[in-house]
């Protein structure tokens, strides 16, 4: 249960088994809420029912505590395991325990430490059996590391220390962890629904140019999918294809009205027709109503377009782009504060204008600015449509550094401050709050002005904007400054990489009954294929490695992760009539 230390050849990891129940498997209702609760405490967190930790030993007499080396570390949250390189983490979920496994040997040549010739497709293997657990079994493999036929298990697998209470709790938890298809997955697997929530009065251009990428994606889905279910069910036989493309339909969930009254707005339309997945999504004000919903009903959300995301360190169900508008509040402190000595610490102010985009940049900026050990900034916060007087704060405060947090008269704040004989060494604006207006800096203001931007600099010349932009360009999908659509081309990866098919049938030859190989079980982990789980799709992703993006400069996964690009640059603008971004930072400054 321990990914890092799973380094031993995979021979050993025979708990996961093909789908299915066996007779021992008991229903999602026969353990009662409370007994499901404890047992994912255990499961995800290694903290038994008393609350103190469960406690295990590894590699013979390594003692560990499972709050430090949960089964979630390796199996992952769905259960359904995990791949690093070439070493798997089977599953663990009962739905897999308890039916018999069939698996060819390790894919490497044990004695060359190479994929052995024909592997592939030979017909003739030498395959290794292991009946299905049953609960007594599956208590002897946790607690004493052996399979049904008393084979030893790897030795990083941890061998806990559990009581028969402790022990039944856990084991009825795994029985239900991943047991049935999340709730908008279709019969015989399909379709699979999926909706887009547009929140408030979102401008008309930006709803039509989100749903024309959303819909262009579904299309490019089902298309591909009708080919491949097509040369998959060919031959002979005629058979259905074992691993046929479900079809993608997604619908938009209009919210109306003020926003204490989304979230019931959001429970009657799912309520109505429950749905697998929110996509994308735009907001008149913040993303926390649909952020809570998402939450409460255990839904993934992917990728909202939001200046303004619930910012967590805990929440699973919602994956952003970034942390917002407030992470150019972090790289803006991050910068400053390789830029300026301590003792000029009291000389720090920030000008809030009210909206909640500038309170979300200056929490950012604040927060991070306390965690390098700064003093706190001198903070003036702007009623709604006050003005400020750049002058007379250099007269009055005479800061080294001033944070505008503003959006209207920030030019002419910046032109004046410029003049000023007295003009601090650091001026700091967002391109989010300033949009356009960041080509409007004053030719003089440029070198003392500091620009917190989110987004790629360079020259957009690489072959996979050319190709993201030519299919775009080939579907009518409006690409506009908004960067909508743009954005959210993100979902080519994150969504449809995971719902694509193994490339091959692993076993042609039909041994072991049919059932899965260590090969095929290699492919599946990469992919969602028929485990319709929802914590499985996040599992899958979090399993990526980094991918390209328009927007960002960098695209980064991991698990567990819920803020995909981690970085911004701070820049200046160049000299001149046309002027260039001119990068002052690297892109990870925090």
């Amino acid at each position: 249960m321990i990914r890092g230390l799973l380094a031993s050849i995979m021979v050993s990891l025979c708990l996961f088994t093909a789908p299915g129940w066996g007779a021992e498997t008991a229903a999602v209702s026969a353990a009662n809420s409370e007994t499901l609760r404890l047992g994912e405490r255990m499961y995800r967190d290694g903290i038994l029912p008393s609350g103190e930790p469960m406690m295990a030993t590894i590699r013979d007499d390594v003692q560990i505590q499972g709050d430090a080396f949960s089964c979630v570390s390796c199996h992952l949250r769905s259960g359904i395991g995990s791949m690093e390189g070439q070493i798997l983490s089977p599953p663990t979920n009962g739905a897999k325990l308890y039916k018999p496994y069939y698996k060819y040997p390790p894919l490497l040549d044990p004695q060359y430490g190479r994929v052995k010739k024909g592997m592939w497709d030979a017909p003739v293997m030498n395959i290794v059996y292991r009946p299905a657990y049953t609960d007594k079994t599956l208590a002897e493999a946790l607690l004493g590391g052996v399979d049904p036929q008393g084979v030893e298990l790897n030795a990083a697998m941890p061998r806990y220390k559990l009581d028969d209470k402790n022990m039944e709790i856990l084991i009825a938890y795994l029985k239900t962890l991943s047991a049935e298809p999340s709730p908008g997955v279709g019969k015989d697997y399909k379709y699979i629904r999926f909706a887009t929530v547009i929140a408030g009065d979102v401008p008309e251009d930006e709803r039509k140019e989100m749903m024309a990428l959303l819909e262009a994606v579904m299309k490019h889905h089902n298309r591909l999918g009708q080919i491949k279910n097509r040369y998959q069910n060919m031959g002979k036989k005629m058979k259905a294809a074992s691993f046929n493309y479900p079809v993608f339909t997604i619908v938009p969930w209009q919210l109306n009205g003020p926003p204490d009254t989304w979230k019931a707005q959001l429970e009657e339309y799912y309520r109505k027709e429950p749905v697998f997945a929110l996509l994308g999504g735009l907001s008149a004000g913040d993303w926390q109503p649909m952020h809570e919903f998402s939450e409460q009903h255990k839904i993934p959300c992917l990728l909202p377009v939001t200046d303004l995301p619930v910012i967590s360190d805990t929440d699973w169900y919602t994956l952003y782009f970034s942390k917002g508008i407030y992470q150019e509040g972090e790289s803006a402190a991050r910068f400053l504060g390789l830029n300026l000595d301590a003792a000029e610490d009291g000389r720090v102010l920030q000008v809030v204008e009210d909206s909640p985009r500038a309170r979300a940049l200056a929490r950012g900026f604040q927060e991070t600015w306390k965690d390098l050990g700064r003093s706190a900034p001198e903070t003036i916060n702007l009623a709604a449509g006050e003005s400020f007087n750049p002058a007379k704060l250099m007269a009055q405060k005479k800061p080294a550094a001033i944070l505008l947090w503003t959006a209207a008269g920030t030019v002419r704040a910046l032109d004046v401050l410029a003049a000023d004989k007295a003009a601090p060494k650091m001026v700091y604006v967002s391109a989010t709050l300033l949009k356009k207006d960041i080509w409007n800096i004053p030719e003089r203001a440029r070198g003392i002005t500091h620009i917190s931007y989110p987004y790629r600099v360079d020259a957009e010349s690489d072959f996979f904007t050319y190709d993201a932009k030519t299919w775009m360009k080939k579907r009518n999908v409006p690409i506009s400054e908004s960067r909508i659509s743009t954005r959210l081309y993100a979902l080519m990866n994150v969504l449809l990489d995971p719902f694509k098919v193994v490339k091959r049938d692993f076993n042609p030859a039909g041994q072991g009954q049919g059932r899965v190989i260590i090969e095929e079980q290699f492919e599946t982990l990469m992919h969602v294929k028929r485990n319709y789980y929802r914590d499985y799709l996040f599992d899958v992703i979090g399993m990526f490695g980094d991918r390209p993006s328009l927007d960002y400069e960098r695209f980064s996964f991991g698990p567990g992760q819920r803020y995909m690009s981690k970085g911004c640059f701070i820049v200046q603008l160049s000299a001149g009539p046309k002027p260039q971004l001119i990068k002052k930072s690297d892109w990870v400054i925090y």
